[in-house]
């Protein structure tokens, strides 16, 4: 059951700054048959993918390549998308935007924003309480910070004094 996992807090960062979050291929299929979903090899095979360790965020297309050679065979893009849209319904998948290239698909319990380096890529996972003054802006015209849909896209310090952008 995914709920007997433990939930990530702000203080589980992982050296990378990623807020960890323990998932199984299991916990990921029971997961889609809580949302009606047949268990497929192919679906076996993107489950697969995305239990494994450090995969962070994945686009559809890497998630579709990966889950093809766990599989050995191709399998249809529309079944990549019916898997990631199921594993959020539940709870546990979420469609991301990291700034600049395709959106992304990135495994959490818990809403959270993005830090992206525009330079090198570097991807920080920002619990919505460390977000601070930004939280409070948000707020004072009326929004409210949770999402994990966006990312707030920056320079990292091993970047800062490297000229361009990805943006250029």
């Amino acid at each position: 059951d995914l709920h007997s996992f433990p939930t990530r807090r702000s203080s589980d960062l992982g050296s990378a700054g990623s807020l960890r979050f323990v998932v199984t291929r299991r916990s990921l299929i029971e997961a889609l048959r809580r949302e009606g979903m047949r268990i497929t090899a192919p679906r076996e095979a993107i489950c697969a993918v995305l239990a494994e360790p450090d995969l962070g965020h994945v686009s559809v297309a890497e998630l579709q390549q990966r889950a093809e050679q766990v599989l050995g065979r191709g399998i249809d893009l529309s079944t990549v998308y019916r898997t990631v849209d199921a594993l959020q319904e539940a709870g546990i998948g979420h469609h991301v935007h990291l700034g600049h290239g395709a959106s992304g698909i990135h495994l959490s319990e818990e809403e959270h924003h993005h830090l992206v380096c525009d330079l090198c890529g570097r991807t920080v996972d920002l619990p919505l309480e460390e977000l601070g003054p930004l939280a409070e802006l948000l707020e004072r015209h009326g929004y409210e910070p949770g999402t994990v849909h966006f990312a707030i896209v920056s320079r990292c310090l091993s970047h800062r004094d490297d000229p361009g952008s990805a943006a250029d």
